[in-house]
């Protein structure tokens, strides 16, 4: 556990998901574990173009995007408060966080 020092996203994968004309959304929290370890996470998130969509880009307002990015940072609060680290490192592998946050 103690050999744990964080888990990044790699330079070509990050360019592969970052498209032009939609919004990236980005939040990040301190938060810490039951164990007591302060960690900080971070979230990227993107918005996606619905089927019946006739504009070619995907904006989001200011508004829409606070609002996004204060669930993102209450799921990852939520979800991280309530384990210890070596349970949200096995979450964080696990994409668990990720998909409760596409949840909401």
């Amino acid at each position: 556990l103690t050999d744990f020092h964080g888990m990044e996203l790699t330079r070509d994968k990050l360019c592969s998901v970052i498209k032009k004309w939609h919004t990236l959304i980005e939040g990040w929290t301190d938060v810490r574990t039951t164990d007591g370890y302060t960690v900080r996470m971070f979230a990227i998130a993107f918005t996606k173009k619905q089927d019946n969509a006739v504009s070619s880009n995907v904006y989001a307002k200011a508004s829409q995007v606070r609002l996004i990015r204060k669930r993102m940072v209450d799921v990852m609060n939520a979800e991280a408060g309530k384990v210890a680290l070596r349970d949200l490192v096995k979450n964080l592998i696990a994409e668990s966080i990720g998909k409760e946050i596409e949840k909401r």
